[in-house]
């Protein structure tokens, strides 16, 4: 008998009784037939929970019968992420050195000829093939192993693209170090070199721009990637090829939204703009650029195309006398604005009756849940208060509302 998760699952039994049930919480699930049914109901409330983060993560794909692993879904990439990557590529083989629950190999399957899916774990490689069948896809070999010892028994220059999204070996450890992830891209570099004309590694958000220069010399491309303004990927982009050599190296942002197009932007990493200050009382409109932005250090390139000014030489706020709506952020309209003062701040909440807001403080002593707990603010409501210092060092407050 096969008691692999994948025919655990696909039975006729498991399937309809997944159906019944998924709208009831995993917690009411395991109290209501632990121990009371030979139904596999771990299982069953594990994958009743994952289609639940699938719907948000995974829109399209969610829609199959798919199987997933909890925690290989919290790591995986999101649907709009992976089609990204999908679009940024192609060729006729590429080799997913850590395949996981293989979101991206899916997608890679549509702009390659053929995908090789490396995963250790012997599980997730069920799972994967599981999948893959129930999509229709049949350009994907998976082979279960260690990533780098299949990548030896390919020939030099076998593959258009490798890619690998190294994880930490140790979970707890949350270190961004690039030396405890797994595999090892640092140690095994030459060899992915040897193997392919282009890599593509995914690092966590966290992973710094000047680190990853400094780290690899050979560094074409430094691209963060973030959806809904949040950043989710740190894409590192090499080209081996010979003619490509003297090519420049940039930094980019990649902005993904659920119901807009994508946007970017890139700049050459020795690109030098002078930062140009701006006095807040001054100026009518307040500026955020996107997390993807400030992280890929772009934002004198948004500065210098809409004009604006900074606010100060550390914060990554912009203001400008006019309203721009096809700004790359968040954007506000400046109500009052005022040297720090802990008297005057709350005489002028206490007249415009400003109860609840959303705080944000760049370069200020305090934290936000200090400044609401000095203020008596909730969290909420329509007004933004900025807390921050201007160009000349002092602190500043401003209150904001979106337009």
């Amino acid at each position: 008998m096969n008691n692999s998760i994948t025919n655990i699952l696909n039975s006729e039994k498991v399937k309809q009784f997944i159906k019944s049930n998924s709208h009831i919480s995993v917690q009411k699930i395991l109290l209501k037939y632990s121990g009371k049914t030979d139904l596999p109901i771990k299982e069953i409330a594990e994958q009743i929970e994952c289609r639940i983060k699938a719907r948000k993560k995974l829109p399209a794909l969610s829609k199959h019968n798919l199987i997933y692993k909890k925690v290989s879904l919290e790591q995986a990439s999101s649907e709009l992420t992976a089609d990204f990557k999908s679009s940024r590529i192609n060729g006729k083989h590429i080799i997913d050195l850590t395949g996981g629950l293989g979101i991206d190999s899916i997608y890679f399957a549509n702009v390659f000829d053929k995908v090789i899916y490396c995963e250790l774990k012997k599980e997730l490689c069920e799972i994967a093939e599981y999948n893959f069948n129930v999509l229709n896809i049949n350009n994907i070999q998976i082979i279960n192993g260690d990533g780098i010892e299949i990548l030896k028994n390919y020939e030099d220059n076998f593959f258009d693209w490798i890619y690998a999204d190294p994880s930490r070996r140790n979970q707890m450890k949350r270190s961004v170090d690039i030396k405890f992830y797994t595999p090892d891209v640092i140690k095994n570099f030459e060899l992915l070199k040897s193997k392919t004309k282009n890599l593509m590694l995914k690092l966590a958000p966290a992973f710094d721009i000047t680190e990853a220069f400094k780290l690899f010399p050979a560094l074409n491309e430094f691209s963060v990637v973030s959806v809904n303004n949040e950043c989710k990927e740190v894409l590192l982009f090499f080209n081996f090829e010979e003619k490509t050599k003297s090519l420049g190296k940039i930094k980019s942002a990649v902005m993904l939204h659920e119901r807009e197009d994508a946007e970017y932007f890139s700049a050459g990493i020795d690109e030098s703009r002078e930062k140009q200050f701006a006095d807040v009382s001054d100026k009518l409109y307040f500026y955020e650029p996107n997390a993807a932005i400030r992280k890929a250090d772009l934002t004198k390139l948004i500065a210098d195309k809409f004009k604006m000014k900074f606010v100060n030489p550390i914060s990554d706020y912009l203001v400008s006398q006019k309203a721009i709506n096809h700004f790359s952020g968040r954007k506000f309209k400046i109500e009052y604005t005022a040297i720090y003062n802990d008297k005057e701040i709350k005489k002028y909440l206490k007249e415009q009756n400003i109860t609840k807001a959303n705080i944000a403080r760049s370069n200020f002593p305090l934290k936000p849940e200090e400044i609401k707990e000095q203020f008596k603010l909730k969290d909420g409501g329509q007004h933004f208060l900025f807390f921050t210092t201007n160009c000349n060092g002092e602190k500043i407050f401003i209150d904001c509302l979106k337009f």
